[in-house]
């Protein structure tokens, strides 16, 4: 400990004599307030181009690193006259401030017309503003996440990053509850409205939870800090453009306020969200005397069930959010925040219904089974998040305490109507069966960040996490007389799971910036993991068991393990820069691939999760090449990503012959060799802005053969090894055509991809959408057509020991909406807001030439 003490010691003393911090603020010279988002450039001798520049912060603030010698620092914002400073750096610290102002010539007689940026690029992450973004009106996360580079929804609301479902998905930095189990819901009832920017973290530190092996997606929710108060009303339609045309239109109707009251500020929104789609689905399931390949070999085939469904789904609910935060001295803030969604039955429900149709023929084509299965299920999706924090900030310290609560339940009742058809006959026999399904999540977690700048170009932080989670599921399934009624009260299936875990995590990541242009990071973070899981059964007369299938009732696991992380940036200046990086993740099973609970929604497919499945670890490594010029910018990146262990879908046939079952088996090794290019381009003045996005990678799953018992069954599982290159491309397009008129268009394209026991088929997509402004920009109108090709659909070709199917499935179809949004308040206080720490004692003393006459930093 004491020798690395003192190599941590030299390290910062070296460090220090390579570079100097400069640190400035700018403000407005009549107001004295600060102006957020002015830009500062760096410019060094008589070269005009700059070498180096940022942009400063919601409290006027910026820093620089820059190495020894003498350089011009030029500040601007649009509106004020720009200011230079000659600066000379020599290893000390150094302080400028700037004092703008106002150019009445340029505000008089200059209309300045421009788009704003949706998306820039960050050390270690890519940043997606939501409000660039013109099909957001009226429209859920969900439906923003579609046009996010690198980011896939499908259409049950399964979320990729990267052609990954490993991925978390956290709210304002944290985890929020959101697993597999629940997250479509909650992000398709989620208006978009409510958030800000949406942040891609492929290779986090390890300051960061290493869940998730391709990534982290945090939604950032708005929570403007404006002097006075502004805010909006917002109100849409929407309506499904595809046939049952019985379906009705669908729409949305929000209220949001920002203030801020000298050492108070917060913010208030509520909405309700009512939404509607048709879907559909097929499925050609070809039962074999053999083991099925790619290619369907018609001599093995021993009879074909033919699947064709029409489903349609409404759902509606309230959610609001609200925070506070208090800023009781200066450097200390005490904030309150929270979201919660309410979804109750016969209030604002989510109804879905389902009408299938099957044919099962022998090989010769002749009918040996012909029935329809209709579908009718109820739900409410009912959560809600609660966070209370405490943040310390004074020189180079700074401490941040949370604790956050969050509970997310997923309810649903669902009845089943069959009817066989009596060959040679006109009759059928009906049958009645019904599934109720109840789960609760809770967590708590509570963390402590802690950071110390030591020197200008160094940065060492700690912390501690832990999160404590609970869960429980119960399922049962009843077969019912003609009527519905329940068959004697008799259980044909009924279970109950529930989860403990708990997890203690330390980390500790030191970082410093040589010569100002060499970075380095390096971090290791500890976790401690302890899970608990407990199921029983009981039988047709309700009595408990404490098995089923010779399942074990309880399981508990635990362990230790490290995630090293390391970093390595290298700026060549003139816009290049070169980043290396390393993470080790893991994917811990969780929700439904670990929940027994068996769904006969289609009583020839059956899913049920694996208690048994262990946690998968990976191996990420990532360079990217980041070049900017003055209109555009490019990153391309190679990513290697190795995974033991992974958890894949496994499907089989059953003893009769005739169902499929799917669970979840540790069954393979998968690598993805990846190449990332997105690029920004401002084109034809402000007319057009594009960004593009492609993804190329090589899949690699390893082959498997052989057996394993899983409640009472024998699994065969033979998958053979899989290589195939696969790719995805999007690309979006922003026009603006005068000053309050816009457009957007984005198409995707991606081409078939491997799973464990067979493909997924090419997709592609286009949306497009119009925004027109009123009344200087308080009234706005947004049109939004989706999906206009009609072709969003995930269709899969999978094949294994006894069967080959190919099926697809449709949740969402064509739509059309039309959103109104009204602004209100005293807009133009967000640039002349108060800097924190600025209770009212008076202004800071600048002469008149923008000049401090103190020393003394910020």
């Amino acid at each position: 400990m004491k020798r690395l003490v003192v190599l941590l010691s030299l390290i910062v003393l070296v460090s220090s004599t390579y570079a100097a911090k400069v640190t400035g603020k700018v403000i407005d010279a009549g107001t004295k307030q600060a102006i957020d988002f002015a830009n500062v450039s760096v410019l060094k001798g008589t070269d005009p181009t700059p070498v180096s520049g940022t942009v400063t912060d919601e409290k006027g603030e910026f820093t620089l690193n820059l190495a020894d010698g003498s350089y011009t620092l030029v500040a601007s914002f649009m509106g004020y006259s720009e200011q230079r400073r000659e600066v000379t750096v020599a290893g000390k610290p150094v302080t400028v401030r700037f004092a703008l102002k106002e150019d009445s010539k340029v505000l008089q007689d200059v209309e300045v017309v421009g788009q704003g940026s949706s998306m820039r690029f960050e050390l270690d992450k890519k940043v997606f503003t939501v409000d660039q973004n013109i099909a957001s009106a009226g429209a859920s996360v969900s439906d923003v996440l579609e046009n996010i580079p690198s980011v896939e929804v499908d259409q049950e609301g399964n979320i990729s990053l990267r052609n990954s479902e490993d991925v978390e998905i956290w709210i304002n930095g944290k985890p929020a509850g959101l697993t597999s189990e629940n997250r479509g819901q909650v992000l398709q009832q989620m208006p978009a409205g409510t958030i800000e920017k949406i942040e891609l973290i492929t290779n986090p530190s390890a300051k960061f939870s290493p869940e998730g092996t391709s990534g982290i997606i945090n939604l950032v929710m708005k929570k403007d800090r404006a002097a006075g108060f502004y805010g909006s009303l917002q109100a849409g339609i929407n309506y499904s453009l595809a046939a049952p045309w019985n379906v009705p239109p669908g729409g949305n109707l929000s209220f949001s306020i920002n203030f801020n009251a000298g050492p108070v500020d917060g913010y208030f929104n509520v909405g309700y969200r009512y939404y509607t789609s048709n879907g559909g689905s097929i499925t050609d399931r070809y039962n074999l005397t053999g083991t099925g390949t790619a290619v369907l070999d018609s001599t093995l085939i021993d009879s074909h069930l033919k699947q064709e469904g029409h489903q349609s789904h409404r759902g509606g609910g309230i959610f609001g959010r609200a925070g506070l935060n208090f800023h009781v001295a200066e450097g200390h803030t005490i904030g309150v925040s929270g979201f919660g969604m309410v979804s109750e039955p016969r209030v604002f429900n989510n109804y879905g219904t389902n009408h299938r149709l099957y044919t099962l023929t022998d090989k010769s084509g002749n009918i040996l089974r012909d029935y329809w299965r209709d579908q009718h299920s109820n739900g409410y999706h009912p959560g809600g998040l609660a966070t209370l924090d405490y943040t310390f900030e004074r020189d180079e310290h700074k401490l941040y305490v949370s604790g956050t609560y969050n509970n997310f339940g997923w309810n649903q009742l669902t009845d089943y109507q069959q009817a066989d058809h009596r060959l040679g006959t006109d009759l059928f026999d009906t049958t009645y069966q019904d599934q109720t399904n109840l789960s609760k999540g809770q967590n708590i977690e509570v963390k402590a960040d802690y950071e110390w700048k030591p020197t200008p170009q160094s940065r060492l932080e700690a912390g501690y996490d832990y999160s404590r989670s609970w869960s429980n599921t119960w399922a049962d399934a009843h077969n019912n007389n003609a009527d519905g009624s329940h068959i004697n009260e008799m259980y044909d299936y009924f279970s109950d799971a529930s989860g403990l875990t708990q997890n203690h995590a330390f980390y500790v990541t030191y970082g410093n910036r040589f010569w100002d242009k060499l970075s380095l990071q390096v971090g290791l973070r500890g976790e401690y993991y302890m899970r608990h899981l407990e199921s029983f059964y009981k039988d047709k007369d309700g009595n408990v068991k404490d098995s089923y299938a010779g399942m074990e009732n309880k399981k508990d696991t635990s362990y230790f393990q490290l995630f090293p992380s390391a970093y390595i940036g290298y700026d060549f200046g003139h816009g290049n820069e070169l980043q290396l990086n390393y993470t080790r993740r893991v994917n811990r099973p969780w929700g439904h691939q670990i929940n027994p609970r068996m769904d006969f929604s289609d009583s020839t497919n059956i899913s049920y999760g694996n208690v048994n499945l262990l946690p998968a670890y990976s191996n990420n490594l990532e360079l990217n090449y980041l070049k900017t010029w003055e209109r555009h910018t490019l990153s391309a990146g190679i990513f290697w990503r190795y995974r033991e262990g992974a958890v894949q879908n496994v499907k089989y046939m059953d003893k009769d012959g005739q169902t499929m079952k799917n669970t979840y088996l540790n069954v393979a090794t998968r690598q993805e060799l990846g190449v990332e290019l997105v690029a920004k381009n401002r084109l034809f003045g402000e007319l057009l802005q594009l960004t593009t996005s492609a993804n190329f990678y090589w899949n690699n799953i390893a082959a498997v053969d052989q057996e394993m018992y899983h409640l009472g069954d024998t699994i065969p599982v033979h998958l053979p090894g899989q290589n195939i290159l696969a790719g995805s491309v999007r690309v979006n397009a922003q026009f603006l055509f005068t000053k309050n008129f816009s457009g957007q268009i984005t198409a995707a394209y991606r081409s078939p991809r491997v799973v464990a026991q067979g493909t997924t088929s090419h997709s592609y997509s286009l949306d497009i959408g119009l925004r027109h402004t009123f009344l200087n920009k308080q009234l706005a109108l947004a049109l939004n057509v989706r999906d206009i090709l009609d072709s969003r659909a995930r269709r899969n070709t999978t094949w294994g020991d006894g069967f080959w199917q190919y099926s697809e499935n449709r949740w969402h179809s064509r739509s059309i909406s039309l959103t109104v949004t009204y602004n209100f308040g005293n807009q133009q206080g967000r640039r002349r807001q108060r800097p924190d720490g600025d209770f009212g004692g008076g202004n800071e003393d600048f002469d008149d030439s923008g000049n401090s006459n103190t020393d003394s930093g910020f």
